[in-house]
């Protein structure tokens, strides 16, 4: 074997000349290139028929039966130039598609759905339709490439280029193209790593006390067997999480399931490695005295923390860029996979791969005055509950407390019933942008009614503004969607939504439903479109980056002043605490003992109310700033939640986190806590 380690070294030492990183990038780029290539070039093809397709179907219009129409309909095919595109899949969905005026609705996916019968097998379906993204793809790879070269990484581009390029041919030889595609996607995602950690060690090398002990962390960080194996593990993880999605789910669940898992998975290893690495380079450093080195230089005790601190902070950017990234990508390849119809992919393109603002009516409140004098009477009308306090049985004011509540919640449940037959109207405001852009807004909706069968169905009207009547049938307790015209929306940007429990008929005559029916605080919104997802995305990485920040802070101030099995445990309670606080909070609300219990389960209940209620509310925000669930359903994570979790959370916490365990920090006695066990 040393044969193979004399040439390893010969080929370290020829890399590093000037002609030889010359060589090799060229060389480079050459490989790339012929393997994009001929992808881009079908891809562009690919393209161009879908152009040509578009065209048609602009044109098509069954209820004059013109030819192109008559050929969707009876047969599945368009004719372009002399052939014909198109089959069974198109004939079955074609009637479908023309709306109540004869033409074709949402003309560019289904001519993406016809044009997907004639993309080319030898390429990967889910890039053949991206032509943009196979040439950004190409040129990144190139660019990867060539600029790990000039780094000194060719030794590592060669042996990741080794393990995954023949698996990836293989696939590919046998027609596996979503294993090829996750096989190159591993290899170009291991070393877009080495390349950006590479880069970053760059920029903290030049010399100072912060960022030399944020460059050693890093180092540190790509040479512990435990760090290495998280990494490693996340980048290997997201290329293959789309092989373990049915794609014989509708295709805009294949889209939301893979957001859920890819942006949580890439959160949970981060938070993970970021709590093992803060607690461990300090608790491990005192105690190996190693930290003497560092402490005897003209380095003061905050500044090692917060070098530490900024080491971290560039390790989990790097790992949210590279990781988020990988998650974009996918959501392209998976959203380009053939839909199970023209519906499921418009749903795709305007419920999930979109940032949408919430709408939500304007309900009324109830009058304080009023409010008092409806508990007095109850408690003036039942002569039982008087009785029962004036024997001293009942607290009066733990009655008034609980009668405020049942009549708060009386008046705002009344608000959201419908009787059988009857009409509701509700207003929502904040719309203006939608009516000017002209994109039409979802109403969604989720109805309780009767026994909440899902086997049953019910039917509703809906009125927007002054328009005609929308009859639909509805399964209580599931989540349903209709779109709302534009025009319905006034010029102020307010729309009136009448909810008309029954079918209403010609005439104004209603056909009542058999129930009366509800909906919760949350069970009626209009979501109106106001960006896109890549947006959207960055904004919740950036959300992820300022928790991991704090994390990050609390783990090197517990290490700072406690053992590292101990500063772990402190670290994971709070970053648990204050992932459940949404939890905790309704469990608080619904914690109570009865009026007549002994008076210590009184007072334990007062210091379980007291206790925990203050730590829910002072982490609740750790878990109400963005979230991969809003990711799933398309609601925009607003810029104002980035900056309350990088400033708030990234900066604010971490720098009380940083105060209290900086100030323990400097005057713990380093060497009495050095050498141990601890």
């Amino acid at each position: 074997m040393k044969w193979i380690g004399s040439a390893l070294e010969r080929f370290g030492v020829w890399q590093e000349r000037v002609g030889s990183r010359m060589l090799l990038s060229a060389l480079a780029v050459l490989l790339v290139s012929g393997a994009v290539v001929p992808l881009w070039w079908s891809s562009l093809q690919h393209a161009q028929l879908v152009g040509e397709i578009v065209g048609v179907l602009r044109e098509a219009n069954i209820q004059e039966r013109n030819q192109q129409a008559v050929n969707l309909v009876d047969r599945g095919l368009v004719q372009l130039n002399g052939r014909e595109v198109g089959g069974a899949r198109v004939q079955a969905v074609a009637l479908g598609m023309f709306n109540e005026s004869g033409t074709v609705d949402e003309i560019p996916v289904f001519a993406s759905f016809i044009a997907a019968t004639q993309a080319p097998r030898w390429a990967p379906p889910q890039v053949v339709e991206q032509p943009m993204l196979v040439g950004g793809i190409g040129i990144g790879i190139a660019c990867l490439a060539v600029m790990a070269i000039w780094l000194g990484l060719s030794l590592s581009l060669v042996g990741i280029t080794l393990v995954t390029a023949p698996l990836a041919t293989a696939c590919f030889v046998l027609g596996q193209m979503q294993l090829f595609v996750a096989f190159t996607g591993i290899g170009v995602l291991l070393f877009l790593f080495l390349v950006a950690t590479q880069l970053a060690l760059r920029m903290l090398s030049p010399a100072g006390a912060i960022t030399g002990i944020a460059h050693t962390l890093l180092l540190e960080a790509t040479r512990q067997k435990i760090s290495v194996a998280c990494i490693a593990g996340l980048l290997v993880l997201l290329p293959l999480l789309p092989l373990f999605i049915s794609s014989q789910d509708p295709l805009r669940y294949q889209v939301q399931t893979f957001i859920a898992r890819g942006s949580g998975l890439v959160f949970l290893v981060a938070a993970f490695l970021t709590l093992l690495l803060a607690c461990a380079t300090v608790a491990f450093e005192i105690r190996d005295r190693q930290i003497w080195s560092v402490l005897t230089k003209p380095v003061s005790r905050l500044q090692y923390l917060a070098g530490k601190w900024l080491g971290l902070a560039v390790l989990n950017g790097l790992i949210l860029s590279v990781a988020g990234m990988a998650v974009l990508v996918q959501v392209s390849l998976i959203s380009a996979r053939p839909a199970g119809s023209v519906e499921d992919a418009a749903a795709l393109n305007n419920q999930v791969l979109v940032a949408r603002a919430t709408e939500r009516p304007a309900y009324k409140s109830i009058d304080p005055i009023e409010l008092r004098d409806s508990v007095n009477r109850e408690i003036e009308n039942d002569s039982v509950l008087r009785g029962e306090i004036e024997a001293g049985a009942k607290s009066e004011a733990d009655v008034v407390r609980q009668l405020r509540v049942q009549k708060v919640t009386e008046f705002s449940t009344a608000q959201r019933t419908i009787a059988a037959g009857a009409s509701r109207s509700y207003s929502f405001s904040g719309l203006l942008e939608a009516r000017k852009a002209g994109i039409t807004p979802m109403l969604r909706y989720t109805f309780h009614s009767g026994p909440d069968s899902s086997h049953e169905v019910y039917p509703v009207s809906f009125l927007f503004g002054d328009l005609p009547p929308v009859l639909v049938d509805y399964v209580p307790v599931q989540r349903n969607v209709i779109g709302i015209p534009v025009e319905a929306i006034a010029e102020d940007g307010t729309l009136r939504v009448t909810i008309v429990n029954g079918a209403m008929m010609e005439g104004g005559r209603i056909m009542q439903a058999p129930w009366s029916m509800n909906f919760d605080a949350d069970g009626l919104e209009v979501l109106h479109r106001v960006g896109n997802f890549e947006g959207n995305f960055l904004r919740a990485m950036l959300v992820d980056w300022g928790k991991l920040l704090f994390i990050a802070a609390l783990g090197i101030s517990a290490a700072g002043i406690l053992s590292f099995p101990v500063a772990v445990l402190v670290a994971m309670t709070v970053f648990i605490v204050g992932s459940m606080s949404p939890f905790l909070e309704v469990a608080v609300e619904q914690y109570a003992v009865p009026t007549d219990a002994p008076w210590f389960m009184q007072v334990f209940e007062m210091f379980i109310r007291g206790f925990v209620g203050s730590v829910q509310w002072l982490l609740a925000p750790f878990a109400s700033v963005g979230s991969s669930t809003d990711l799933v359903d398309g609601r925009v994570i607003p810029w104002g939640s980035v900056v309350r979790a990088l400033g708030l959370i990234g900066l604010l916490w971490s720098a009380l986190a940083f105060a209290i365990g900086g100030w323990a920090f400097s005057r713990k006695e380093i060497a009495i806590y050095s050498g141990g066990e601890g």
